[in-house]
């Protein structure tokens, strides 16, 4: 995915070259760029995100094999004695 960035001084500049002036030209641009860049995620939030969502899958992994392990042995302990 392509990274693109808001350029606020050509933004300043075009509207300024359409005829608003410099004070109105720079608060629209402000206003736009943080219409845009509110809530986006950067790439260290994603890579935090990855890291803890590798951590609970982790996590939950060794649960459900713990399990599987305890309802196992007596199985295998049974067999063992009846074999």
């Amino acid at each position: 995915m392509a990274v693109t960035t808001f350029d606020t001084h050509a933004a300043v500049r075009a509207l300024e070259k359409a005829g608003l002036e410099s004070a109105q030209a720079e608060a629209i641009t402000a206003t736009i760029r943080g219409a845009v860049t509110e809530g986006v995620a950067t790439q260290a939030d994603l890579a935090a995100l990855e890291t803890r969502l590798t951590e609970r899958i982790n996590a939950q992994t060794w649960r459900v094999l713990g399990g599987v392990f305890a309802l196992l042995a007596p199985w295998t302990a049974v067999d063992r004695l009846l074999g």
